[in-house]
C-alpha cells in the first residue's frame, strides 16, 4: 500500500523528535553546530536539562491535575530568583576557561595539523588537555604514531613556543592510550659548601659527639650537613693529595683532636715542623718533626710496623680481642720520601738494598693494620706512585681527598672523565670513596685551641697504653741547621758557638709545661753540652767577672795573637783520600755515618756551594790520628784506634 505524504511527514517528525530527545538527554548540542570551546562540561548540560525536564513535569501535574496554580507560580518565581544569580556567577567563572580555550588550547590544536594529519580539527581539539594553571600539557596521539619525519621534535618545539620556558616530555608510545605529557623543567636548587666552618660550632660538635668509635667528621658538605667516614674496613687507610695552601694542616689538627677524643694513640711524622707541633705534650700523641733526624721518623714507622706484627699474633691467639686505635700520620709525604731516600743512601751498608726499605714497613701497616685497628693517614702535595716508594701503595688508599689539584693530578689519581674543576680555597676538599664524590669544607680552629681541647679530653676520658706492646722510640736531640751553626775554632779548645734559642724558650713557644721543658733542656745539655754550650747558657753575670784587682783582664786589642795561615778546608771524601795516601785507612762512608750519628763529631764550615768542609787536623784529632804523618807524637793504641774507626753503635 502506497504511503501518503502525510505518513512521510509523520515519520520525519518522529525521527527528528527522537534525535532531539537523544541530544537533549546526552548533553550534546541541540543543533548540528558544534558547541564553542570553553563552555560547560557535557555532564553539566545533562544535569541541567534533566532538572528542567523534572520541573516542567511537576509544574504540569500541579497546574492541570491538582489545579494548584498559586503553588506553581510561587515555586517558579523562587526557582528563577535562585537560578539567575547562579547562572550569572557560572558565566563569569566560565569566562576564564573560555578565554583559556580560545587563546591557547584551540590554536595549539590547530597547529597540530602538521604533526597529526590523520585527525580532523575536532579530534585534535579533543586530544589537547591543558589545565587553567598550565601545570602540564597532555596530548593524545593517534594509533601507530611514533614521531616519524621529525614530528616528535616539532611537537616539542610547539609546546616550548606556545607555553614558554623549557618543558620535558614523557612519551608513552608502547601502551594504549598513547600520549605525551609535557611538564615544566624545575630549576635545580644550587647548594654551596660553606666558606668557613668553626670546629667548635654546635652542629660540628654534635656530629662529633654522635660518632661511633672509628667514625670521624671530615667537614660540612653542600647541604651544610656533617660528612662522617669510618676509618675501618676497606676505607681504613686515607690518602690526601692537596696542593700548598689547601688546608692540610687544619684537617690534620681536626682529625688528631677527634682521635684523641676516642682514646687513640697517634704517631705524627712531619718534616715541615708546622702542621702538628701544637700537640706537643698531649699524652698519647708522639711527634717526630725534626727534619735533621730522619732516622727518628723511620724508627717510629718501623715501631708501628712491629706493633702491627705483635697485634696480629695476639689476634691469632684470641680472635675476639679488640684493640685501641693506633694511627700513623705521615704529613708532607713527598718531602719525607725524598729525605728518607737521601738518608738511606748515606747510611746504608754494603749489601743493603738500593731502594729505601721504609716503604716496606708502611706497606706492611697498610696491608695488615686495619684488622688490628692500626691505620694510616698519608698527606701529600702530589700523590704520585713514586711518592710512596713505587710499591703500589697508592691504590690502597681507598678513601681519597683532593684539593687544589689540576687536571693531570686528577687523571693520574682518579682517572675518570669529566675532570671536575678544582676550588682553590683553603679547607675545600673533594672526598672520593668509590663512585661517590662530595665537596666539603674542613672545620677550622686555632692550633692552640686544638691543643687545649685535647688536653681537656685526655683529662676527662683518660688514656691507656694497655694495647701497646712496646713504646714509641725516643726522639734524638734536635740538631741545629747548618746555617745556624758556627764551626769550632781551629787549634784551640774554645767551646763551639751556635745560634739558637734555649729548650725552655722553644718549649714555651710550643706550650710545653715548664717541667717537661726543663727535662728537655737537661737532656740537651748532657748530650750536646760541648757542641751547643752557648745555646743553653746565659750571658755571664757580674759574679762571673774576675775579681783580682792585681791581675785585671788584658783587653783583647792589647793581646798579641800569633798570626796563623788559614787551614785548608776539605770535604770528607777528600780527607779520606788523603789519609789513605798517607797509609791510614779511614773510610769515607764511616766519616759520613759518624757525622750524622755522633753528637761530638767536629763541626765543619758551610761553604757558598752548600757543602760542609773540615780540616785535616780536626778530623785527625777526633780519631786520635797522627797528622802530619811525619809527626814524632806517639800513635794511639790499636784498640783505641779500632774503636774510633769502627762503625759501632750510633751513640759512639
Amino acid at each position: 500500500m502506497a504511503r501518503s505524504e502525510l505518513d512521510r511527514q509523520i515519520d520525519a517528525g518522529a525521527e527528528a523528535a527522537a534525535v532531539f530527545v537523544g541530544r537533549f538527554l546526552s548533553g550534546a548540542p541541540l543543533s548540528d553546530r558544534p558547541r564553542a570551546p570553553g563552555g560547560a562540561a557535557v555532564w553539566q548540560h545533562v544535569l541541567l536539562r534533566l532538572a528542567l525536564l523534572g520541573w516542567a513535569g511537576w509544574a504540569a501535574w500541579t497546574w492541570w491535575w491538582l489545579e494548584n496554580h498559586e503553588r506553581v507560580i510561587w515555586c517558579s518565581a523562587g526557582a528563577a530568583g535562585g537560578l539567575v544569580p547562579l547562572v550569572i556567577v557560572l558565566h563569569i567563572r566560565g569566562g576564564a576557561r573560555r578565554r583559556h580555550m580560545q587563546t591557547l588550547v584551540v590554536p595549539m590544536s590547530l597547529a597540530l595539523k602538521e604533526t597529526m594529519p590523520v585527525w580532523d580539527d575536532a579530534q585534535r581539539l579533543a586530544a589537547v588537555t591543558i589545565p587553567l594553571d598550565r601545570s602540564f600539557v597532555k596530548i593524545a596521539l593517534p594509533d601507530g604514531w611514533h614521531g616519524q619525519d621529525g614530528h616528535k621534535e616539532l611537537l616539542r618545539e610547539l609546546v616550548h613556543a606556545r607555553m614558554g620556558g623549557r618543558w620535558s616530555g614523557e612519551w608513552n608510545l608502547k601502551r594504549y592510550p598513547f600520549y605525551v605529557l609535557f611538564q615544566p623543567q624545575k630549576d635545580k636548587v644550587v647548594y654551596e659548601v660553606p666558606d668557613r666552618v668553626d670546629f667548635f660550632a654546635p652542629e660540628v660538635q654534635a656530629a662529633i659527639g654522635s660518632c661511633r668509635p672509628g667514625q670521624l667528621v671530615l667537614g660540612l658538605d653542600d647541604h651544610s650537613e656533617a660528612l662522617t667516614k669510618e676509618m675501618t674496613g676497606e676505607s681504613a687507610m686515607w690518602g690526601l693529595s692537596v696542593g700548598s695552601g689547601g688546608g692540610k694542616s687544619s684537617f690534620l689538627q681536626m682529625i688528631i683532636t677527634q682521635l684523641v677524643g676516642q682514646g687513640a694513640t697517634v704517631i705524627g711524622i712531619d718534616v715541615k715542623m708546622a702542621s702538628i707541633n701544637c700537640f706537643e705534650g698531649v699524652p698519647g700523641v708522639h711527634l717526630y718533626t725534626d727534619p735533621g733526624n730522619i732516622g727518628d721518623m723511620r724508627a717510629a714507622i718501623s715501631w708501628a710496623a712491629r706493633e702491627v706484627e705483635a697485634r696480629n699474633y695476639v689476634k691469632q691467639q684470641n680472635p675476639s680481642k679488640d684493640f685501641d686505635r693506633l694511627t700513623l700520620i705521615l704529613e708532607e709525604g713527598n718531602e719525607f720520601g725524598d729525605a728518607s731516600k737521601e738518608w738511606w743512601n748515606e747510611n746504608k751498608e754494603k749489601g743493603d738494598p738500593a731502594s729505601d726499605p721504609i716503604w716496606g714497613d708502611i706497606a706492611s701497616i697498610m696491608r695488615m693494620g686495619r684488622h688490628v685497628n692500626v691505620t694510616i693517614i698519608g698527606v701529600f702535595q702530589d700523590l704520585r706512585e713514586s711518592a710512596v716508594g713505587n710499591r703500589g701503595l697508592r691504590n690502597m688508599f681507598r678513601l681519597l681527598m683532593l684539593g687544589n689539584f689540576n687536571a693531570n693530578q686528577w687523571k693520574m689519581i682518579v682517572n675518570t672523565s669529566p675532570v671536575p674543576e678544582s676550588v682553590d680555597k683553603a679547607g675545600r676538599m673533594l672526598v672520593i670513596e668509590g663512585n661517590r664524590r662530595v665537596w666539603i669544607q674542613v672545620p677550622y680552629a686555632e692550633p692552640e685551641a686544638f691543643r687545649e681541647h685535647c688536653l681537656k679530653l685526655r683529662s676527662e676520658r683518660g688514656y691507656s697504653t694497655a694495647d701497646l706492646y712496646g713504646s714509641p722510640p725516643a726522639r734524638s736531640p734536635q740538631r741545629l741547621p747548618s746555617l745556624l751553626q758556627v764551626s769550632r775554632p781551629l787549634f784551640t779548645k774554645e767551646p763551639p758557638q751556635a745560634i739558637g734559642v734555649s729548650a725552655a724558650e722553644d718549649a714555651a713557644q710550643k706550650g710545653v709545661p715548664a717541667g717537661q721543658a726543663q727535662n728537655e733542656e737537661e737532656r740537651f745539655t748532657s748530650e750536646d753540652g760541648e757542641r751547643f754550650s752557648e745555646r743553653f747558657t746565659s750571658d755571664p753575670g757580674p759574679d762571673d767577672q774576675p775579681t783580682d784587682a792585681a791581675d785585671p783582664p788584658v783587653p783583647v786589642a792589647e793581646q798579641e795573637a800569633p798570626v796563623e795561615e788559614s787551614p785548608e778546608l776539605l770535604t770528607l771524601a777528600e780527607i779520606s783520600r788523603r789519609f789513605a795516601a798517607s797509609g791510614t785507612e779511614l773510610n769515607g762512608n764511616t766519616l759520613r755515618v759518624h757525622k750524622l750519628r755522633r753528637a761530638d763529631f767536629p763541626v765543619g764550615v758551610m761553604q757558598d756551594d752548600g757543602k760542609e768542609r773540615f780540616t785535616m787536623r780536626a778530623i785527625a784529632q777526633y780519631y786520635n790520628l797522627e797528622w802530619p804523618p811525619n809527626s814524632d807524637e806517639e800513635e794511639p793504641g790499636e784498640g783505641e784506634q779500632d774503636h774510633r774507626l769502627g762503625e759501632g753503635d750510633p751513640a759512639g
